[in-house]
């Protein structure tokens, strides 16, 4: 999920666009227009599936599709987050489960999580509440927050991510490269992994300054015991290039994109 995205009050467009979001969003949370997806994530060391990225989506027959680049950080603003959030949570471990009865094991399903919800809201005995009554491992999921969401309220971030360290859930940094971490962050927060930002994926066969940066990240990672995913993946020469650099998991439209849960089951159970 993105963190906060403030919306110009004296632009008339967008205060126009708000109110509408405002709309949207009441009437897709009243009438249940929201799904989830799932994106699968490789392992590049064997090529066999670790696991999956929970993604929402918005289809509403009144108004159309509205792409989460565009709600999350409508909700985030109206607080509207902490009961999506909850409704994310819960469909997406109940999915989860399913996943694991039909024979998926070994596989992690990563949460992205918004700084709303760690600083507004309970998530951590939420999402313990969850695992609990789903009858999962906390190995089993992973939380994702955007590497810019540390800036909020560092302190209480970083005990709720001990909280869930010590249950045994990872916590990951979303869109590295694109925010404010630190090599100081990365320490205070025990952070477990790093997530590359697809847009220096993007270039990382073509720009010499993208290469050079995956190149580092993915060293650094390796030098403090990090995993890393490369996102937005849609190349196989940067997939090859990727794997040669030493990236550990991979996730992409060269992969497959985001599917639905029938869909990913039919293709990925064994």
């Amino acid at each position: 999920m993105n963190a906060f995205k403030t919306l110009d009050s004296e632009n008339p467009v967008d205060l126009a666009r708000w109110h509408e979001l405002e709309r949207i969003m009441s009437d897709a949370m009243k009438n249940d227009y929201f799904k989830m997806v799932y994106q699968p994530l490789l392992s590049l060391g064997t090529g066999q599936l670790v696991g999956f990225e929970s993604l929402i989506r918005c289809q509403s027959p009144r108004f159309g599709i509205v792409g989460p680049d565009e709600f999350i950080p409508h909700v985030e603003q109206s607080g509207m987050i902490l009961e999506l959030g909850d409704w994310i949570f819960e469909q997406s471990l109940s999915d989860l489960k399913q996943m694991l009865n039909f024979g998926m094991t070994g596989i992690t399903v990563s949460l992205n999580i918004s700084p709303v919800q760690i600083l507004n809201g309970n998530i951590f005995s939420r999402v313990m509440h969850l695992l609990d009554k789903h009858q999962i491992p906390p190995s089993a999921i992973k939380i994702e927050l955007t590497e810019t969401a540390l800036i909020h309220s560092p302190e209480k971030i970083e005990k709720v991510f001990e909280n869930f360290h010590k249950e045994g859930v990872k916590v990951w940094l979303d869109d590295f490269g694109t925010g404010y971490a630190s090599l100081g962050l990365l320490r205070q927060f025990n952070i477990d992994g790093l997530k590359i930002d697809r847009s220096f994926v993007n270039g990382i066969a073509t720009n010499n300054e993208d290469f050079t940066l995956c190149s580092a990240i993915i060293a650094m990672a390796q030098r403090l015991g990090l995993e890393t995913v490369a996102e937005g993946i849609e190349e196989n020469e940067q997939l090859q290039i990727l794997e040669q650099l030493g990236c550990d998991i991979a996730q992409g439209y060269l992969i497959d994109k985001p599917q639905s849960l029938a869909r990913n089951v039919a293709k990925w159970a064994k």
